[in-house]
C-alpha cells in the first residue's frame, strides 16, 4: 500500500500481450489507473510484424479465438468512438502507456495509436512515455537486472503519490536512496553489466 494521495488506489498493469488483456472493460470500471507496457494494441498489425520477424502470426489468431479485430484494444476503442458509444469521461480510469522506441516485437506505434484513439474517445487522462533505445523487454527484464529501472520509478511514484515522474527526471544511482516522494530505493545490479549487454544483444525481442 502506498502513502499520501496514492494510499489504497487500484492500479491494473500489463506488459506485452498482458497489456492488451489488462484493458478488459470490466477491469477498467474498477480501477483508478490502467498501465500498459509495450502492448501490441493493434493485433492485426501485430500479426504482420510477427511474421516479418519469423514468428508464426497464427499465435495471435489462436489467442483471439479467430476474432482478431474483436480482441484488439485499438479497434475496440475506435469502433466505440465511431458508433458514439464511448464511455463518459468520469467512467474512464487514468491511463499511462510505456513503450521502448527500439521495440521490434510490438513497435511503439501501437502505443502512439492507442494514445491518440483514447484521447479522441474522451478518456479523462492519458500519458504516453517512450523510452529511447529500449527494446520490447528492456523495461521489464534488462533494466531491472542492470539496476537502472525507470519504469519501476514511474510506477511506484504513480501508486504512492498519485503522479507520474517527468520523463526528464534524473534516475538515482543504483543502490542509493532516492529523496523525492514516491521514488524507490533502487537495488544494485543483480548481474554484471557486461552480461546485461550480452543479453540485450542476444535477445530476439
Amino acid at each position: 500500500e502506498g502513502s499520501g494521495e496514492g494510499r489504497g488506489r487500484r492500479v491494473s498493469m500489463g506488459s506485452s500481450a498482458a497489456a492488451a488483456v489488462a484493458a478488459d472493460d470490466e477491469v477498467l470500471r474498477r480501477i483508478e489507473w490502467w498501465v500498459g507496457v509495450s502492448g501490441p494494441y493493434d493485433l492485426q498489425a501485430c500479426m504482420a510484424e510477427l511474421d516479418a520477424n519469423g514468428i508464426d502470426p497464427r499465435i495471435i489468431s489462436a489467442m483471439a479465438e479467430g476474432d482478431v479485430a474483436g480482441c484488439s484494444p485499438l479497434e475496440l476503442v475506435r469502433a466505440a468512438t465511431a458508433a458514439g458509444q464511448s464511455p463518459p469521461a468520469d467512467r474512464w480510469p487514468r491511463m499511462a502507456l510505456y513503450h521502448g522506441r527500439a521495440d521490434r516485437t510490438a513497435p511503439c506505434h501501437h502505443s502512439r495509436a492507442l494514445d491518440e484513439a483514447l484521447r479522441e474517445a474522451g478518456a479523462r487522462e492519458v500519458r504516453l512515455t517512450l523510452y529511447p533505445g529500449k527494446s520490447h523487454t528492456d523495461p521489464i527484464l534488462e533494466d531491472p537486472f542492470s539496476g537502472a529501472d525507470p519504469l519501476l520509478r514511474s510506477l511506484l511514484a504513480l501508486v504512492r503519490a498519485g503522479s507520474l515522474l517527468p520523463d526528464t527526471a534524473t534516475p538515482p544511482t543504483p543502490g542509493t536512496r532516492a529523496s523525492a516522494v514516491g521514488e524507490p530505493r533502487l537495488l544494485p545490479p543483480m548481474v554484471p553489466r557486461p552480461l546485461v549487454r550480452l543479453a540485450r544483444w542476444a535477445n530476439p525481442f
